[in-house]
This record gives structure tokens, C-alpha cells and sequence, in this order.
């Protein structure tokens, strides 16, 4: 697993490419704050409240490109 997603925290920022619909090979970018981190059935998971106050809900394995601070 990559390095970066052990910077994903809660109250963190997050900004990455996810696929359209979760399984598209059409990326679409998501930035927000991180609310919750945890590990479900199919892997690890972020929820996080988007700049226009949606929650999204992103599997660690399909992010692309992300970028903590």
C-alpha cells in the first residue's frame, strides 16, 4: 500500500481523483476534509465532506493522485 495513505487523518485535507461511480475509467477530483477512516469488508475506506457539504465515501485502493495536508 502506498506511503501517502498513512497521511490520511481525520480533520485532515484530501484532495484525489476517484473513478466516476466508483468503476469508471472516467477520474473525476474530490477535496474535502476527511470525517472518518476505517477498514470495511472490501479495505480500507475515507469519508469525506466535500467543498459543497456531500459526503463521499472513497476505497484507498482506487484513489488516484492523492494529496494530504
Amino acid at each position: 500500500m502506498n506511503m501517502l495513505f498513512k497521511k490520511i487523518v481525520e480533520g485532515g485535507k484530501i484532495s484525489c481523483k476517484y473513478p466516476k461511480h466508483g468503476r469508471l475509467n472516467i477520474l473525476k477530483r474530490h477535496s474535502g476534509v476527511v470525517e472518518v477512516t476505517g477498514h470495511g469488508p472490501n479495505g480500507p475506506y475515507a469519508t469525506i465532506k466535500c467543498d459543497d457539504g456531500k459526503y463521499r465515501t472513497l476505497r484507498y485502493d482506487r484513489i488516484v493522485d492523492p494529496v494530504c495536508s
